[in-house]
């Protein structure tokens, strides 16, 4: 059994559609598809919600996600 204890992060996001693109494709190309789950509400043209299991410190994802504008939170 694996006893690790896994660290979730939680982001939701706001209208900067360039910017959160940029988390998007980043994270679909430096994560396994298990390690992370995104939603996109109906008509939306990218994630408004991402959520990544097993969070280890990414300071190029931290960067992008800090470079989104809008009426976005994000849970520490």
């Amino acid at each position: 059994m694996d006893t690790r204890i896994l660290q979730e992060k939680e982001y939701s996001f706001g209208y900067d559609v360039e910017n959160i693109r940029r988390v998007e494709e980043y994270v679909v190309n430096n994560y396994p598809k298990t390690q992370f789950r995104m939603s996109r509400g109906y008509g939306d043209d990218c994630i408004n919600y991402l959520k990544i299991y097993d969070f280890k410190r990414d300071y190029e994802l931290n960067e992008l996600i800090l470079a989104c504008d809008g009426e976005g939170w994000f849970e520490e």
